[in-house]
């Protein structure tokens, strides 16, 4: 186990000399992975909660009932769970990065909300928000490679 941590360490150092920064600490590897696991989690909750409301309600309700009786959808339960989650994944990554490092990693789920629904909802992505994922993502790349490594507090 130690062996494969060893060559894990390494190939990140590798890594990111060739990119010309520090190198990053398994923990920080860790909570960034927890970061995009994070906008994983919001994406999905996001299209849950988008198929939940979109359902007939199961009965004619007044108004103020109906618009909350949308939560005892299930798909509206289980978004409201992933959101949840999500949020716990969150604060264990904010543990281990800085807030402004984390954040920033956190817009991957600009890309992922609209990638998912296109694969799930099948809707359309118009080409100038196609143009932004691509500022977004590259904002992201730029964001990984400059992140200098934080001593332990």
């Amino acid at each position: 186990m130690a062996l494969c941590e060893n060559h894990q360490r390494n190939m990140l150092l590798d890594a990111k000399k060739l990119a010309g920064g520090s190198a990053v600490s398994a923990s920080e590897c860790l909570a960034i992975c927890l970061v995009f696991l994070n906008a994983i989690l919001s994406t999905a909750a996001e299209v849950l909660l988008k198929i939940g409301a979109s359902q007939p309600l199961a009965g004619s309700f007044p108004a103020p009932i109906a618009a909350v009786s949308v939560i005892a959808s299930g798909w509206v339960l289980l978004g409201i769970a992933a959101y949840i989650g999500s949020l716990f994944l969150w604060l264990l990554a904010i543990r281990r990065l800085p807030l402004h490092f984390a954040y920033g990693l956190a817009s991957s789920a600009h890309l992922l909300v609209p990638l998912a629904s296109w694969l799930v909802l099948h809707e359309t992505i118009p080409y100038g928000r196609l143009l932004g994922m691509l500022f977004i993502l590259a904002g992201i790349v730029v964001l990984g490679f400059s992140h200098e490594q934080v001593p332990n507090r």
